[in-house]
């Protein structure tokens, strides 16, 4: 026999008005889950089932006798999944909703005018190697100068030299170059990029991938199961933002 008291998560001594306020929380907890998954859809059945029987006086006597007679069972470990299921649940919702924030603020870095350091003098310039194949060994420039650091490959990194006075542009927010100009090289003022852009160009991917995946993370509808595998996801996407921020 169905516990309705623990379904309810009240004790057998609980009024009438206790029973109708848990019922009323249960029903809230569950109903909003309900549509996008079946055993939430199971557990407000329980809960509807119980109030039935609970919040009415002369079937609640009726229940309290039958269920007297029954021996103590153990709870069902289903039950207890399920609570821990919608606690990580929770936990998930609310980092989806923390690493979304974090697309928005590289969408308003993107989106905002960038910054132009102009007349910047070079520091430092020395070889970095960015792939460690064997095969295709390459290799950029680590650039710094006065308000800025950034990388360049190695096919223009004779365009910036130690000494050289450059023009450089970044985000506003997270300080990411996006381009360079170099008036004293070869090539003349012409505005280029540095290496691939950083994640503002070729891998532009990643920071959308993030966007749609916590952005999905969130939504109201979603089951416990997905809500947990999309902040997984967007946890890994946000890792490999990271490295490309720090990286290039």
């Amino acid at each position: 026999m169905q516990n309705y008291y623990h379904i309810l998560g009240v004790g057998p001594t609980a009024t009438a008005v206790q029973i109708e306020q848990a019922y009323v929380r249960q029903r809230a907890r569950f109903k909003r889950l309900a549509a996008a998954d079946r055993i939430m859809k199971a557990r407000l059945a329980d809960v509807e089932a119980g109030f039935d029987i609970l919040g009415n006086a002369r079937r609640r006597i009726a229940y309290d006798l039958l269920l007297a007679q029954e021996p103590e069972a153990p709870a069902r470990p289903r039950l207890g999944h399920d609570e821990r299921l919608l606690r990580y649940a929770r936990v998930a919702r609310s980092l989806n909703a923390a690493l979304l924030a974090c697309f928005l603020l590289l969408a308003i870095d993107w989106g905002l005018p960038l910054r132009e350091y102009p007349n910047e003098k070079v520091h430092t310039r020395f070889p970095v190697l960015v792939s460690s194949a064997l095969s295709s060994p390459q290799l950029a420039y680590r650039v710094h100068t006065q308000h800025t650091s950034f990388r360049l490959p190695n096919r223009i990194s004779h365009r910036v030299r130690p000494g050289q006075r450059v023009s450089v542009w970044k985000t506003p927010l997270l300080g990411v170059v996006r381009r360079v100009s170099s008036p004293a090289s070869p090539e003349g003022p012409e505005v280029f990029q540095p290496y691939g852009g950083t994640i503002y160009g070729t891998f532009a991917l990643l920071p959308l991938l993030l966007g749609l995946v916590a952005g999905l993370g969130v939504w109201p509808r979603l089951s416990p199961e997905a809500v947990i595998n999309t902040a997984t996801l967007s946890s890994l996407l946000t890792v490999l933002n990271l490295v490309m921020l720090m990286w290039f």
